[in-house]
């Protein structure tokens, strides 16, 4: 909503709690995304996913539509900083972290005060490399001894995942950013 001041200038109204959450972490996952991307590894698409931090914080801070949006942000705006987009590489995350995020938040849901971040993590790991495996299965390979690096992705995603978990999990007490749990009149 904008405004006019007494000079005549535009002026912007505040954001709100809820919005400023969503910009602060969209933009540690976009830094940490791009930071990892920019790292030389020995197998190019082998990471741990450290930018999927700020995507799991939102899931539990805000909403999981909110989760959903940062994780759009981080794909587009990372690749687009590390100079991946629509590359490979950026389809694979698109196209894998979409479906792998859903599964996050549908474990969240269903089983998430027993499973908590790490368990919640894990699951978006391992889920995000199966379908990577799919969609190379499909796109790229097109022969099913792809799936012969299953059992790999699986033990890679569990660490990876377990690690983001363990970080979300210890950040979470910490956080010092509004957290209402009901929309605020300016959100509406």
């Amino acid at each position: 909503m904008m405004g006019i001041n007494k000079s005549g200038e535009k002026k912007s109204a505040p954001l709100s709690p809820r919005q400023r959450n969503l910009a602060l972490l969209a933009g540690l996952s976009v830094a940490l995304y791009t930071v990892e991307n920019l790292i030389p590894l020995p197998i190019p698409w082998l990471r741990i996913g450290v930018g999927n931090i700020g995507v799991l914080l939102a899931l539990y801070v805000l909403s999981p539509l909110d989760g959903f949006f940062v994780l759009l942000i981080k794909v587009v705006v990372g690749s687009l900083f590390s100079g991946r987009f629509l590359s490979p590489f950026f389809l694979f995350a698109l196209g894998a972290g979409i479906p792998a995020y859903w599964v996050m938040a549908g474990v969240k849901k269903i089983a998430g005060r027993w499973l908590g971040p790490v368990g919640v993590s894990i699951a978006g790991a391992v889920s995000h490399n199966i379908f990577q495996l799919g969609i190379a299965y499909l796109i790229v390979v097109q022969n099913v001894t792809v799936c012969y690096l299953a059992p790999l992705l699986v033990g890679l995603g569990t660490i990876s995942g377990a690690l983001i978990g363990a970080m979300v999990r210890a950040i979470l007490p910490r956080l010092k950013i509004d957290t209402p749990s009901k929309p605020s009149k300016m959100d509406k």
